[in-house]
């Protein structure tokens, strides 16, 4: 479904003024009318399947319209082992999308997965821009990395600001911490606000914002000189654009299943209209056989994809596969409690029948290992709320409550037969190494490295229990929500 935004009279007349002047200044000539269109993927996590259909959809685009600019909203990296375990780690989606042919990129948290030195790397390879404002490129190291990059249309100045997740927690991407050690990150929508002058210079003033759909509702009432925000990092997927403080907040979920078509109309170079319409290639027929054929060379008949177990029943939702990997962790010796990152479990679900390393992989696609930290009742609740992302756990339950702020105060654990925690006992609870990295170091003197990936402990414990039954398990976390 398309959506149309109009801007309203007064904020059309001031920037009619403030372009007016601008052209008078720098002499810029430019049409009395003209129409931009902007293509966008994010969070694509390395992910393959639509790509052959964008790059048709992209190309069909070019054909109908005029000006046609294709960005990338952050997180191309992790979540397809083709991508990720390929000898040079996380360059088949920098040649597919070079080959589809992207004119801008923010950095996302995950592009930091596999470290500084082979992020340059992989931008040396990259083709279009790379940019990204909230970071210290001179701590960081980084190379050919830009807060900002414009791209000029037959006159038509259009400016893209970089900004990326940075936890307000820990003050870092969301990755692994040891992988950030030593770089300097900014607040994003503090350093947007450094950025307003690109109004001034600019005929459009773009977003392209890895930091979460709810922070960009904060960004747009901060920063009403942008046009648009073109969103990642939260996998939200938008049917309607949001108008936020007069700014269209976009965002096409993960995979790149979605591509975002979003068509900006000016007016001797004022924007009086956008439309935007996400687009779902799932739907779409034509391919780009040349992609198709680059991507076959990718996905060969490798280790991953041979199966190593045969499932009774099917794991139908990203919460019983949580349950299932908390389970396989509760397994280790000498341990408690385990205790999950929601959000990143990456698959909706485990058929039944043949499973391969590779749906793991795809399951669990981070390489990390598993930490077991000993810690009273007291420390396990101060995580659970200072991580404010779901937890799911096992060994026990809890019940918290939850505000629209993300502030959360748990309200009651319990051991699974109701019975409540002993608030002076030392319980040994597994977590994998991004989460005690990130929350849990203060506790390094009661904390084991067991040396075990998450990945290859959930492969033995799907090997060892094929027949289990994860179709209605009860729920072992609730969540109520203040103030509804």
């Amino acid at each position: 479904m398309k959506s149309v935004y109009r801007m309203n009279k007064e904020k059309r007349f001031i920037l009619i003024l403030i372009t007016s002047l601008f052209c008078l200044v720098s002499y810029a000539k430019v049409p009395d009318r003209a129409e931009v269109v902007i293509l966008s993927t994010t969070d694509i996590h390395g992910n393959f399947d639509y790509l052959a259909r964008l790059s048709a959809f992209i190309r069909k685009a070019k054909t109908e319209h005029k000006h046609v600019i294709v960005v990338d909203g952050g997180d191309r990296s992790t979540g397809n082992p083709y991508n990720d375990l390929y000898e040079k780690r996380h360059y088949p989606i920098i040649d597919l999308m070079n080959h589809i042919g992207f004119d801008v990129m923010v950095i996302g948290n995950h592009e930091f997965d596999g470290g500084v030195e082979l992020l340059n790397e992989r931008i040396g390879e990259t083709e279009a821009p790379v940019i990204m404002a909230n970071i210290d490129l001179e701590s960081s190291g980084l190379k050919n990395v830009n807060p900002f990059h414009i791209i000029e249309k037959d006159g038509i100045k259009i400016a893209f600001l970089g900004l990326s997740n940075v936890d307000k927690q820990t003050g870092k991407p969301a990755t692994l911490a040891q992988r950030v050690a030593g770089i300097g990150f900014y607040d994003p929508i503090e350093t947007a606000l450094k950025y307003r002058y690109l109004r001034e210079n600019s005929h459009v003033l773009v977003a392209l914002s890895h930091i979460g759909v709810l922070d960009d509702h904060i960004l747009a009432d901060a920063m009403p000189e942008l046009d648009l925000i073109i969103g990642g990092h939260s996998h939200t997927m938008l049917n309607e654009p949001i108008i936020q403080n007069g700014v269209m907040i976009t965002q096409t979920g993960q995979g790149a299943r979605y591509i975002g078509k979003t068509t900006i109309f000016l007016e001797n170079g004022v924007v009086s209209k956008i439309t935007n319409e996400n687009i779902d290639l799932a739907t779409w027929t034509s391919v780009d056989t040349a992609i198709a054929e680059r991507v076959k060379k990718y996905e060969g008949n490798l280790f991953w994809e041979k199966p190593f177990a045969s499932l009774q029943y099917e794991i139908p939702n990203v919460e019983q596969l949580s349950y299932m990997m908390t389970d396989a962790a509760l397994k280790l010796p000498g341990v408690d409690f385990s205790l999950l990152n929601f959000p990143g479990v990456r698959a909706n679900n485990l058929p039944s029948g043949p499973v391969t390393y590779g749906d793991i992989l795809r399951l669990s696609p981070f390489s990390n290992y598993l930490i077991v930290v000993g810690l009273k009742p007291a420390n396990i609740r101060e995580f659970i709320e200072q991580r404010r992302d779901f937890l799911s756990p096992a060994g026990f339950e809890y019940v918290a409550l939850t505000a629209p702020d993300g502030f959360t105060k748990v309200q009651k654990m319990t051991l699974p037969n109701g019975e409540r925690l002993d608030e002076n006992k030392t319980y040994y609870l597994a977590v994998d190494n991004f989460l005690f990295s990130r929350y849990l170091s203060v506790h390094f003197e009661n904390a084991k490295n067991t040396g075990i990936f998450v990945v290859d402990n959930i492969v033995d414990y799907l090997k060892s229990n094929p027949s289990m039954d994860y179709r209605n398990r009860p729920t072992r976390a609730k969540s109520c929500k203040l103030f509804e």
